[in-house]
């Protein structure tokens, strides 16, 4: 089976994550449904995130296929250079 676009593209974002940037950060699921994390790893079609403090049924971690990440929060404090670390291009203001 053919991988997704939206697959590739949260793979390779993970695969360029900084160095030095923290895994922090809350997925926004397809079913609009928040994930925060505090760590992850992936393989080619799914995530694994840990979470700080459990949800609401316990739950510390949740394995997540790509082709339902709607798109990601970052809510670790980085540089503006760093996201051209990710590959992005332009420029980010100080904020």
């Amino acid at each position: 089976m053919a991988e997704s676009t939206e697959t590739n593209v949260w793979r390779d974002l993970l695969e360029r994550w900084p160095k030095d940037m923290p895994h922090k950060g809350v997925i926004m699921t397809e079913l609009n449904e928040s994930i925060p994390f505090v760590g992850f790893a992936y393989d080619d079609n799914l995530m694994v995130v840990q979470r700080q403090t459990p949800d609401a049924i316990g739950a510390r971690q949740a394995i997540i296929p790509f082709r339902a990440i709607s798109y990601l929060k970052i809510t670790a404090i980085v540089l503006p250079k760093t996201y051209t670390e990710f590959g992005f291009k332009g420029t980010m203001p100080k904020v």
